[in-house]
């Protein structure tokens, strides 16, 4: 199981130029949009940050790409001209409201960087100088924030890398997929993008789905994860709270996987295997207290279940997080089919209509109150899984298809786990841990040392 570490082989120093506010390149509505009730998540608040690679064209058509992702940016945003308004929370409700008017747009870096990808390993190696490719967040005078920023640098060997600073709050992962290949096909000359988005974020708010649902008895709901139960008995770790913190991409591959699955008997999916193998991974690596509570959870999408379904273009969040609750010690000695046969049915019962409107319910509590409940100490695994969003298809804009996608997971946000598409087959898996657990977490992740 070979790793991706955390420092890089080349200096990288990136040189930023002024910053470019992109608008529509046609006229766009002047209105205040609504968004949905799982779109006001205040856990999703965040600019989700991504860098797509590009290795160097294998030809030299592509005079300059900054100026033409710039136009295919401007194109782009006639078809998603709520990226280019202004998101702010409100005070009294604390929902969330975008703001769009034709004076707005998106800011736009171009940039470069005198070394080449091939020294930087095509940036495999994480390292906390690649945020120097990613915009930085900035600052309204009007108040808000703009809830995408982009920059492109490029690399002295023709190469370049094109990064994203998405707000989660307008778009979940397939959301995101569907605006980014929005981009590069405008990009690679398409008179529009092959789906046309659509915003009707009223679909997923919780009175309209409890139209379509009918009451919920009470007998009948079910039953979700007590995010405040948990949080009130969630297990430590002696080797947190820490700033030593290291992120790292694993690769695990299909032969690996297949050994994890000759372990349980019956049907199981990568998914859900990959998932148990990291959690169990996770809590004996960190050695968290056996009597405390451990957490995992992962998004589940719902564009197909809900009625009638959400159209092709959605681009908000359409997905609930499948929880399951343990004590760590039972985690840790519990066998993988039992770990799997938990996710199994937290899985199935998020796909059922009811426990998406107690999800939608919850979330409405959680604007009025927000649950304290403090991540960061290990106990919790919040998954996403990347693998079927496409982002490694090639959309030839005259490099080919990226070489390497990067999500820049802050520091302090280590719960998270992202599972990443692998070009040979095989699973890359994005983990942040204290830096002396990393080594510990991977002798675990081996299947031959089950």
């Amino acid at each position: 199981m070979g790793s991706q570490g955390i420092t890089s082989p080349s200096p990288l120093v990136v040189k930023k130029s002024q910053v470019v506010i992109v608008k529509p390149s046609k006229a766009t509505p002047d209105v205040s949009l609504s968004l949905s009730t799982f779109d006001n998540d205040p856990y999703l608040e965040t600019l989700a940050k991504t860098i797509y690679v590009y290795a160097p064209p294998p030809n030299d058509h592509v005079h300059d790409p900054a100026s033409l992702f710039q136009q295919a940016l401007s194109d782009a945003l006639v078809y998603y001209y709520p990226l280019a308004g202004k998101l702010h929370r409100g005070s009294h409700d604390h929902r969330l409201e975008l703001r769009c008017s034709p004076a707005q747009g998106v800011p736009f870096v171009r940039a470069t960087a005198d070394c080449t990808l091939s020294s930087l390993n095509y940036l495999k190696d994480m390292d906390a100088d690649l945020y120097q490719l990613v915009p930085c967040d900035v600052a309204v005078a009007s108040g808000g924030y703009n809830p995408l920023a982009l920059q492109i640098t490029l690399f002295a060997c023709g190469g370049l890398t094109l990064a994203t600073a998405l707000s989660h709050s307008l778009c979940d992962g397939f959301g995101a997929s569907q605006f980014f290949k929005a981009l590069t096909e405008l990009a690679a000359g398409n008179i529009q993008p092959s789906i046309i988005p659509v915003w009707e974020r009223h679909r997923l708010t919780s009175n309209n789905f409890s139209l379509n649902v009918g009451q919920v008895e009470e007998g009948q709901a079910p039953k979700l994860v007590d995010f405040g139960e948990a949080c009130s008995s969630v297990a430590t770790s002696p080797y947190t709270p820490t700033n030593d913190m290291v992120c790292e991409i694993l690769n695990v591959t299909s032969q690996e996987i297949t050994q994890l699955k000759e372990k349980v008997a019956g049907e199981v999916t990568t998914l859900e295997i990959l998932a148990a193998h990291v959690w169990r991974s996770r809590c004996r690596a960190l050695k968290l207290s056996p009597n405390g509570t451990s957490l995992f959870g992962m998004a589940v999408g719902i564009r197909r279940i809900v009625e009638p379904p959400l159209p092709e273009g959605y681009y908000g969040n359409a997905f609930v997080k499948a929880n399951v609750a343990m004590k760590a010690g039972e985690l840790s000695n519990s066998p993988l089919s039992h770990v799997v046969k938990l996710i199994k049915e937290a899985k199935k019962a998020a796909l059922e209509k009811r426990y998406v409107l107690e999800q939608l319910r919850e979330t409405e509590k959680t604007l009025k109150m927000k649950v304290a409940c403090e991540g960061g100490n290990g106990a919790f695994m919040l998954l996403t899984d990347w693998r079927q969003l496409g982002l490694l298809d090639e959309i030839d804009f005259g490099y080919g298809g990226s070489v390497n996608i990067i999500p820049l997971v802050p520091k302090y946000l280590p719960d998270i786990c992202i599972f990443l598409p692998r070009k040979h087959g095989g699973v890359r898996v994005l983990v942040t841990l204290p830096k002396p657990v990393m080594d510990n977490f991977k002798e675990h992740m081996n299947p031959l040392s089950l």
